[in-house]
């Protein structure tokens, strides 16, 4: 062990005395007289504990404290530093003690102990003294539906034309007390579990691409992490923020709170973990994340090809939803302009056509938005970027799976140890995967009745097998049995399409990199060791990319 000597003065003099004492090997100090604190202390025992004790004016060493400043503002810090008292309502009211094998986990995950904590010593638990991840997406989303009115039986008609911004405020308020700023994630997040596969989502959190990305592979991969679209707006500019600037994140407020619903019963299941982004709940963390990010794509290129139409495609979309909600004069304005030759009654007919598509479509608000700066709405995609996701995977021992080139890209160029890049060894499972056309389910509420019967495909437990294959070292000869059985498998997936009798599955391709020493960097590495606490930080086996049919660039 190594003791660090402090600067030399009479209270310090005595604490370097006892480090010195109690040093096993190693002292170490600026200046060489530290070294030597018994030259100048010959008092006893005793006198050390007087240092060590607290005075007799304890407000100086812990107790609330209020601070009013000259504009009318506050602050607040507890006797532990944190600046709301949100913890109090995070904390449980009644800890889980002395439950048995098959009672649910005392974390608030929806397993058994058996299951989930019971393996693990008790140091390496998720906390059990406050709410989980789990916990506090079903408590945002009781709230939700509450502020919204859908509990008390209000439509989704009536959101979309009652959404006011006191209502945005509520919402974004009860998201932040329920991720305050002292929230340790890393002892939240579910633990490696070696008898699931569980997969980090690096892409994008949106309603309209979930279940193609994520919800559509559950009967696939047994747990997804995904991102939540929330912002935590108590840690933004105002006029950036849903609470402070409400009218702006109408749009976008709408969005996700439709993804929330969608993924409402897999999070109760216990099969999606959303997480708020690690950097937004830890400011250091997010301020190095940052730092590493932008050293990173110093040499980045922007994406070309289909990724970047898919996103050029969302935005177009909530541009035309935006002009859809325009006052009539404002859209008789638009059509002029892009349209000069049009008549009366030709414009009459567009206005028509676009207030029946706002009527249909679930993502429009039915209600005008101011003309000018006060009506515009800002607009969101919001996902992990490559150390977020290599943060989140190592903690929860995933593997990381995308559905675009520039994420793949990424991956393979910047996160692999000693810059390895070979594969070969894993060429016979990358190419029996890549065989499989899987049917994605965008039904969800079939997905959902599927993972309730238990109806996987054998494909998911051989997933699970090349996971713990990649992370220990095997020769060649375990690869080619595995590649042999996904061959047999391939069957049983692809069955689903004869099951289905609607046109709601989607044909992908999955592309397998399995690199030799696993995904990992050193910077996030480290920011694992500071922010996390981790002792030994695991790489990730493998990464899938999910390789979907593109629709025609005109459809």
């Amino acid at each position: 062990s190594l003791a660090v000597l402090l600067k030399s003065g009479a209270t310090l003099i005595a604490i370097n005395h006892l480090l010195k004492s109690r040093a096993k090997r190693y002292i170490a100090a600026t200046d060489e007289n530290w070294l030597y604190p018994e030259r100048e202390f010959n008092g006893s025992w005793a006198q050390i504990a007087e240092v060590l004790l607290p005075k007799a004016d304890l407000w100086r060493f812990g107790g609330e404290i209020y601070v009013g400043y000259k504009d009318g503002t506050s602050g607040y810090w507890d006797e532990h530093g944190r600046t709301s008292k949100a913890h109090e309502i995070l904390t449980r009211k009644t800890r889980r003690k002395n439950i048995s094998a098959g009672d649910f986990c005392g974390c608030g995950s929806a397993y058994a102990f058996k299951d989930c904590c019971q393996r693990l010593p008790l140091a390496e638990r998720p906390s059990w003294k406050t709410y989980g991840i789990r916990e506090r997406n079903l408590m945002f989303c009781k709230a939700v539906k509450g502020i919204l009115g859908l509990s008390d039986g209000g439509s989704w008609e009536d959101v979309r034309r009652n959404l006011s911004d006191e209502q945005v405020k509520h919402i974004h308020l009860t998201f932040a007390s329920l991720w305050p700023e002292d929230t340790d994630l890393a002892s939240l997040l579910p633990r490696p579990n070696p008898k699931v596969l569980r997969s980090v989502y690096m892409g994008i959190s949106d309603p309209r691409t979930v279940e193609a990305t994520v919800l559509g592979w559950l009967p696939f991969i047994e747990e997804i992490v995904l991102v939540n679209p929330f912002f935590l707006s108590t840690r933004m500019k105002p006029e950036f923020s849903p609470i402070e600037s409400p009218t702006g994140h109408k749009m976008q407020t709408l969005k996700n709170v439709i993804l929330l619903l969608k993924l409402e019963p897999f999070i109760r299941a216990g099969v999606v973990h959303l997480v708020p982004e690690p950097g937004e709940v830890n400011a250091p963390l997010g301020h190095h994340v940052r730092e590493v990010l932008t050293q990173r794509i110093n040499e980045w290129e922007r994406p070309e090809g289909s990724d970047l139409r898919r996103f050029m495609k969302l935005a177009e979309e909530d541009t035309q939803r935006i002009i859809w909600m325009l006052p009539e004069a404002s859209q008789r304005q638009y059509i002029n302009e892009f349209m000069p030759n049009a008549d009366t009654v030709k414009t009459d007919g567009i206005i028509a056509y676009f207030k029946r598509q706002a009527e249909i479509d679930p993502y429009t608000l039915l209600q005008p938005l101011p003309v000018g700066k006060e009506g515009a709405q800002f607009q969101i995609l919001k996902g992990l970027n490559l150390e977020a996701s290599l943060y989140l995977a190592s903690l929860t021992g995933s593997i990381i799976h995308c559905d675009t080139e520039a994420h793949w890209a990424q991956l393979i160029n910047h996160a692999q140890l000693g810059h390895t890049s070979s594969q070969s060894i894993w060429e016979p499972v990358r190419q029996a995967l890549n065989e499989i056309r899987f049917p994605v389910d965008l039904n969800g509420q079939r997905v959902a009745e599927r993972i309730d019967n238990g109806d996987r495909p054998p494909v998911s437990s051989l997933l699970l097998r090349l996971a713990k294959l990649a992370s220990a070292s095997t020769d060649g000869a375990y690869q080619i049995k595995l590649a042999s059985q996904i061959r047999q498998a391939r069957g049983k997936v692809e069955k689903m399409w004869r099951r289905a009798s609607d046109n709601t599955l989607l044909p992908a391709r999955l592309e397998l990199y399995a690199p030799p020493e696993g995904f990992a960097r050193q910077e996030v590495q480290r920011l694992l060791v500071m922010f996390a606490g981790v002792t030994r930080p695991r790489s990730i086996p493998y990464a899938l990319r999910i390789m979907s049919d593109e629709p025609d660039k005109d459809n």
